[in-house]
Order: C-alpha cells, then sequence, then structure tokens
C-alpha cells in the first residue's frame, strides 16, 4: 500500500477541504492516496448541500420564532429537518452523546474529580438526558425516534465491517495513518473556517451547538457519496460466488481479496463519484418516478445526509 502523503496541490486556494476531504475518504474505503479531482468534486457536493441545508433551516427558525423573522439557527432547527428518517437522526444523536461524554471526560481528568464524584447521578438514581433529547421527545408523536432497544444503522455497521476487513491488511505504519484519517472531520482545531467555507450570510449566525450538527452532517456527505462511488464500482466489476455468498457480503466492497496483503485498490475515480450522484438524484428514484411533476427540480436539493 503507498504511502499517505495527503499534500494539498500548491494552485489550490487556501480555504478548502480539499486536503481533509481526501483523509476521509481514505477513512471511509478509498486508497490511500485519493485523487484531488474526486475530492473536489465531493467538495462542491457537499458545500452545495451545506447551503441547502442552512436554507431549510432558516426556514424553521422562522416558523419558530412566528411573530418575526429568526437570524439564529440553533441544533434544534437541525435536528427538526431529520425528524422523518430515524436512522440519520439517531446517527446524529449518538455522536453528540458521544461527543459529550468525551469533553465530561476531558474535564474530569483536567481537574482531577475523584470517581465518587462521578457515580453521584447513579447513586441518587438520576440519569442525564442525550442531548436534546428533551426536544426530540416534543416532536416525537409516535415514540418511534427516541426507541433504540431494536435500532440498528446496518449503514453504519457495514462501513465499520469495511474498515475492520481493510485494516487487517495493514502493517503498524500505515495502520496509525489509516486511524489518523479516520479521525478528520470538519470540526477539527480551527472551529471557525467551516463558517468560512461555507460562506454564511451577514444575516444569519450558526449557534455552537448548530455548527457541532452541521459539520457533522457535512462529515456524513461525504461518507454517503463514498459508499455510493463504492456501489458504483462493485456494478462495474461484478461479484462472484453464488447468491448465498453475494447475500451474506452484500455491504460495499466486502470481497475476499482485501484479506490479501499485496491487494493494491485504485483510488475512486470522478466518473465513479458523477454516476453515483447520478444514480441517486435520478427522478426515476422518486416515488413516481419521471411523472413527478417534481422531477425537473434541481438535484442539490434532494440531500444526503438529510
Amino acid at each position: 500500500m503507498a504511502e499517505t502523503s495527503f499534500l494539498t496541490p500548491s494552485n489550490n486556494e487556501s480555504l478548502n477541504y480539499i486536503q481533509e476531504i481526501r483523509q476521509m475518504m481514505y477513512g471511509f474505503g478509498d486508497c490511500s492516496e485519493p485523487l484531488f479531482e474526486s475530492a473536489k468534486i465531493i467538495e462542491d457536493v457537499v458545500l452545495q448541500q451545506m447551503k441547502t441545508i442552512i436554507r431549510r433551516a432558516c426556514e424553521v427558525a422562522d416558523r419558530r420564532a412566528s411573530s418575526k423573522k429568526s437570524n439564529i439557527i440553533n441544533g434544534e432547527d437541525l435536528l427538526f429537518l431529520l425528524r422523518k428518517d430515524k436512522t440519520k437522526l439517531q446517527r446524529v444523536m449518538k455522536y453528540l452523546e458521544m461527543k459529550e461524554l468525551g469533553c465530561s471526560a476531558q474535564k474530569l481528568l483536567a481537574n482531577d474529580i475523584p470517581q465518587n464524584a462521578i457515580d453521584s447521578e447513579q447513586v441518587n438514581g438520576t440519569k442525564k438526558k442525550v442531548p436534546f433529547q428533551s426536544f426530540v421527545e416534543q416532536i416525537d408523536n409516535t415514540g418511534e425516534l427516541m426507541e433504540t432497544s431494536s435500532f440498528v444503522d446496518d449503514i453504519k455497521q457495514c462501513r465499520c465491517i469495511r474498515a475492520d476487513i481493510a485494516s487487517k491488511s495493514m502493517d503498524e505504519v500505515h495502520y496509525l495513518k489509516f486511524s489518523q484519517a479516520r479521525r478528520v472531520s470538519f470540526a477539527n482545531k480551527n472551529r471557525h473556517k467551516f463558517c468560512d467555507w461555507i460562506c454564511l450570510d451577514g444575516d444569519v449566525t450558526l449557534s455552537k451547538q448548530a455548527q457541532t450538527i452541521l459539520s457533522y452532517l457535512a462529515y456524513e456527505t461525504v461518507a454517503q457519496i463514498v459508499d455510493l462511488a463504492l456501489l458504483v464500482r462493485q456494478d462495474q466489476s461484478k461479484m462472484h460466488g453464488d447468491a448465498i455468498d453475494r447475500q451474506r457480503l452484500n455491504y460495499v466492497t466486502i470481497k475476499p481479496r482485501y484479506h490479501n496483503k499485496n491487494f493494491l485498490m485504485k483510488p475512486l475515480t470522478p466518473s465513479e463519484i458523477t454516476e453515483a450522484l447520478r444514480r441517486y438524484w435520478s427522478p426515476q428514484l422518486d416515488m413516481t418516478g419521471p411523472f413527478n411533476r417534481w422531477s425537473m427540480r434541481k438535484p442539490h436539493l434532494k440531500l444526503l445526509s438529510c
């Protein structure tokens, strides 16, 4: 496997996420050296999708304010957009829960708080709620959104299996670079870069919670595009084997050759990514296909992360 460099071309604009997106692509299943052209296409799509989400969140914020126009987008406004997709909503909620847990752990370590103070909530018989849990409970008329006992995120599980299989063929050096790529996101280090990148209007302000959720939705958009592009490649190469084996290996790119240490994956090409997006935005996939009166709408209105 080639060594990962993720060097950004010198002629690129200073404010972009090409380097980060290439690392994300690697972490989601692309080769160790994703193509700049492919990352550029994904960056353009993610940027357009984030602007569309912000526009829709502004409409939600206006309805929330009712009497006047609101110029502040809160986390609730973004979560409201996810209310029709339980899987994606639960994915965001889990991310927020783990993020808060990590922040709490860092504070405990920094302040050297004793163990008995950590378990005080359990002793008192109370349990801290998940972030935004009260809000989701308010908009959950059926109780389905917060029901987690039988919930399984198949897509997330497939991504984890794919990463696990890919990592088994790596030595220590490549595994460290792979794990570093899997930690890259749109919210790392410079938190102001993301807002500058999406070019918020002066009249629109993102709360800290909204910025956290939006950056995660951008991260999920990259993941969705890579998933779809890998499906396109799978269709092109056709999986061999009997019907039972194909059903068992129904997740993206899970093939026996990944266990081969000499296997060198080719980078996702711009044509594969473009074809994946074409299929996703195809009006034939809508409920009424090409007869839908909205079939001529702009493709970016169909969101990947919401």
